[in-house]
């Protein structure tokens, strides 16, 4: 449940932290391409202090966040590696409905298995067609 809360809170951080960076003028930012100076109009002549702040504090929450789900994430249990199998498949073995490989070069290959051999007798006429 904690575990949940804390990640969507992450996302949504990370996702104010890049418009907050965006905003930002100075090097061409987004805000300059959308609304011209309009990030300076809205908090006036000191705009770089105050965006400086709101990316100061959201980058903050962000690294708490972050450290927040490593600890919780490190109490829900092992880790994706720790549940991985220890033992890996034998390669010698063939895969499951793939043929078998062909015979190195120099080595006689295997006689197919015999089939059902078709019987010595053969019809003396031929089947008629159906009407």
């Amino acid at each position: 449940m904690v575990y949940g809360v804390v990640l969507i809170l992450h996302v949504l951080v990370a996702l104010f932290l890049v418009g907050v960076i965006l905003l930002q003028g100075g090097r061409g930012g987004l805000g300059e391409t959308i609304g011209g100076a309009g990030s300076q109009s809205l908090f006036g002549g000191a705009a770089n202090t105050v965006m400086t702040k709101i990316t100061g504090v959201a980058v903050s929450l962000f690294m708490l966040s972050c450290l927040f789900l490593a600890k919780l994430s490190t109490d829900r249990g092992r880790s994706v590696v720790e549940r991985m199998p220890m033992t890996l498949p034998d390669a010698a073995a063939p895969l499951p409905g793939l043929p078998a490989p062909a015979a190195p070069p120099g080595q006689p290959t295997p006689e197919p298995a015999p089939s059902a051999a078709p019987s010595s007798e053969s019809p003396s006429q031929p089947a008629a067609p159906g009407p």
